[in-house]
């Protein structure tokens, strides 16, 4: 998905650093020598456990600094409480399993550790084996090819357009609004009718927000375009869901394979997703034209899914849904508009892996 003027790395180019301001949160992006957005690590350890958290935005960081991330709070939980580990966040915004999987057979056997962590995004990750199904197919003809590699990148495309191109630039961008703005006219422009009708019927704010670029405009554009996407993975018993469910397991166990490999353990926690959640981000995800339904906010169905395909894989499963939502009925876990965690997401998050982590490592 790169073409780098730096050298690669392990997530990203090595040595890039920018800044991003919105509305919303502004944040630096520092990405060290090995291509992960952390402090610099070596390649041999530093710590008697060292642990790589493979995931999304949500374990990348995506609105907060680096020291919110929920990696690296949970890296200083556990050395608060006499543990001696280092956690590399090897989170990828835009990411799916399939991303996972490749991110951790490059990485492991270079950083050697001792625990991988999977960190499933609630209904996001599970959507996107659609697209991995797609890239796994045998029979393609090469033209094919190219369709599909396109389509594994249009909603990373549409949710992180700016961050993806800034990783391939050596100059530092202006803030992510202005080019916002300027997404926001060529996105509306390239709307179907039939989007273009459903954005009409937004509330005000919301497409004021949009054409003021005060807000990703690719939220938008993906909800008008695909207003289902958060409904499609809630039938854990239909057959396009239990073939994504399986695809999941098939990435999961590349995971295991590399893991076993080098004599290290894996595990998969579900992040909880503020639509599935939160009421108040489930209003704001109504707002933004998803469509929706009451049981989200109650039903297990998306955790049911990972969990699925954890058992499928062999590696245990952990969900801490329960405790987010009894939370968000009363604080706010999740940014607004952009719905990623923000610092008090992150903090609840560590704290709860935390306690599912000190009876795992030394």
């Amino acid at each position: 998905m790169f073409v780098p003027h730096r050298e690669p790395g392990l997530v990203f180019p090595s040595n890039a650093r920018y800044h991003f301001q919105t509305p919303e949160f502004s944040f630096n992006l520092e990405i060290n020598s090995l291509g992960f957005r952390d402090r610099e690590f070596s390649i041999r350890r530093t710590a008697k456990t060292r642990i790589l958290a493979l995931g999304d935005s949500f374990t990348y960081g995506w609105g907060v600094e680096a020291s919110q991330s929920w990696p690296k709070l949970v890296e200083s939980n556990l050395r608060a409480t006499g543990h001696d580990v280092e956690i590399a966040n090897l989170g990828k915004p835009g990411g799916s399993p399939r991303n996972y999987a490749d991110i951790a057979e490059k990485a492991t056997p270079a950083l050697k550790p001792d625990l991988l962590i999977i960190v499933v995004l609630q209904g996001d990750d599970l959507a996107q084996m659609e697209q991995s199904i797609q890239a796994g197919d045998q029979n393609q003809t090469p033209a094919n090819s190219g369709a599909v590699r396109r389509s594994l990148r249009r909603v990373t495309d549409w949710l992180y357009p700016n961050f993806l191109a800034l990783l391939n630039e050596s100059a530092e961008p202006p803030a992510l609004s202005f080019q916002w703005k300027e997404d926001a006219k060529s996105l509306l422009a390239a709307m179907t009718p039939e989007s273009k009708l459903r954005f009409e019927h937004l509330d005000k704010e919301i497409k004021q927000a949009f054409m003021n670029g005060d807000l990703n405009p690719s939220l938008v554009y993906l909800a008008v375009a695909k207003p289902d996407y958060f409904l499609q993975t809630l039938d854990g018993n239909s057959p396009k869901v239990k073939l994504l469910i399986s695809e999941m397991a098939k990435q999961f166990a590349r995971i295991k394979a590399v893991a076993s490999h080098n004599k290290a353990d894996v595990i998969v926690i579900s992040v909880p997703y503020g639509i599935y959640v939160s009421p108040s981000s489930f209003k704001t995800r109504q707002r933004l034209g998803f469509s929706t339904a009451p049981e989200m906010l109650t039903n297990d169905a998306e955790d049911e899914a990972i969990r699925t395909a954890s058992q499928m894989a062999g590696i245990p499963f952990y969900d801490v849904t329960r405790q987010f939502r009894k939370l968000s009925a009363t604080t706010d876990l999740f940014f607004t508009l952009d719905g990623h965690f923000n610092s008090a997401g992150h903090k609840y998050f560590a704290d709860n892996l935390t306690l599912i982590l000190q009876d795992k490592i030394p």
